[in-house]
């Protein structure tokens, strides 16, 4: 069996939103889902858009038994079993054959998705909650990580079911049919038995909680609502953010953002500034949209992450603000030397503290350095052009606070 090292895809995933790209892959399938046993059922036909690949490694959790894959242009089949972050995967390296704009193959497998639990929090399968991301590789995923994807789903699942997902979800007569016609780098839905929901303008929440019809869920509609109107007051005609389903869990840690599909955690214990940070955190990567799976991540979560710093900061005041980002810089001065968050030579996706303390504490101290005024208009214009990468961050950044600021930045990601 061979050992490979795997960051944990959700997280690489959170946040990430499908720019103006084309899918490389469209999924049509069929699934049966069985709450009570834990087991799935599947049967996709994938299409290849990618006109010039020739090969494709998906992954595909082992617990799920050996897939059956054919179809036209499929000109061979190899797989091996690896350890990954989620547990023993296959992978399937698929020859296709050259020469068609779309080429077809299918994949059918069925297995108990989870016969032990999972080491990872996020990933769901019982009779009150099926929650599925790229972290349960319940469906096989490309392991570039970078590709796009469609879908057409069809779920069928037995009794009173509320299902959320990233774009369209509809109830039939056997249960589910989801629709993914924006590109998007997974394909993630939650399915509920149990749960209390609240609605407001612009949101929905789903408390999947044990203990969620004694919780108290007044801060959270107040995060909301406050992140809801800084986030579009500072996007203006980036905006407005759309209709977001946000379900509450009962975990420790496992939050991430679907555009408008956002999984928190048990925030029974946030604090009110941790708890306005997280969530416009989470509501601020639908602007997000630098590779995730690149060295453009730090563009998805230092951004993200600083323009709910400021919107904390808007909430609770310059104090708050203040020990905030200190709690930050003292997290990095704690541990050993970060490298760089960019240079123009940086090739491989940051680490975690780069991406999500340094990152920001960089921000911070550009707004320091050019003002309020003048880095807010710098974040809509981000915001706007919908900006995916680093080199295009510093024309847009030039644009708004001249040659200057971009120069004085450039120096700071180096240090």
């Amino acid at each position: 069996m061979l050992k490979t090292t795997f960051v944990t895809a959700a997280a690489v995933m959170a946040g990430s939103a499908a720019i103006a790209q084309d899918a490389s892959f469209h999924y049509d399938g069929q699934m049966q889902i069985r709450p009570d046993t834990g087991e799935l059922a599947l049967d996709w036909v994938i299409s290849v858009h990618e006109t010039d690949l020739e090969t494709v490694r998906f992954g595909l959790n082992a617990a799920l038994g050996d897939a059956a894959i054919n179809g036209p242009h499929v000109l061979s089949v190899s797989h091996e079993r690896v350890e990954g972050f989620a547990g023993v995967m296959q992978i399937y390296t698929v020859t296709l054959e050259p020469g068609e704009d779309v080429r077809d193959l299918s994949i059918r497998y069925a297995g108990p998705l989870f016969p032990e639990a999972p080491d990872n929090p996020i990933n769901t399968l019982d009779p009150h909650k099926v929650e599925l991301t790229v972290d349960s590789f319940c469906m096989p995923f490309d392991m570039r990580f970078s590709s796009l994807i469609t879908a057409d789903l069809e779920i069928e699942i037995e009794g009173d079911w509320q299902g959320v997902t990233m774009q369209s979800i509809t109830r039939t007569e056997d249960g589910f049919r989801i629709d993914q016609d924006t590109p998007a780098l997974d394909l993630a839905f939650t399915l509920m038995s149990r749960f209390t929901r609240e609605a407001g303008e612009g949101y929905q929440i789903y408390d999947t909680r044990e203990a969620a019809a004694e919780a108290d869920l007044g801060p959270l509609v107040g995060a909301l609502e406050f992140c809801t109107d800084y986030l579009n007051t500072l996007a203006g005609p980036a905006g407005p953010l759309p209709q977001a389903s946000v379900t509450v869990n009962d975990r420790s840690e496992g939050g991430y953002s679907r555009r408008t599909l956002i999984a928190l955690t048990d925030i029974a214990q946030s604090s009110p500034e941790s708890l306005t940070q997280f969530i416009c955190h989470e509501l601020a990567h639908y602007w997000s949209y630098g590779n995730a799976m690149t060295v453009e991540n730090w563009l998805n979560e230092s951004f993200a992450d600083q323009i709910a710093n400021t919107a904390m900061r808007a909430r609770y005041g310059d104090a708050a603000y203040r020990e905030y980002m200190q709690g930050y810089a003292d997290r990095i001065a704690a541990g050993d030397p970060l490298p760089p968050v960019w240079t123009p030579q940086s090739t491989g996706r940051p680490a975690y503290l780069v991406a999500y303390r340094k990152g920001p504490l960089a921000l911070a101290a550009l707004e320091d350095e050019i003002g309020r005024d003048v880095f807010a208009r710098f974040l809509r214009q981000l915001m706007i052009e919908q900006v995916s990468t680093t080199s295009r961050m510093l024309d847009v950044l030039e644009a708004v606070a001249g040659r200057e600021a971009r120069d004085w930045f450039v120096l700071r990601l180096a240090q």
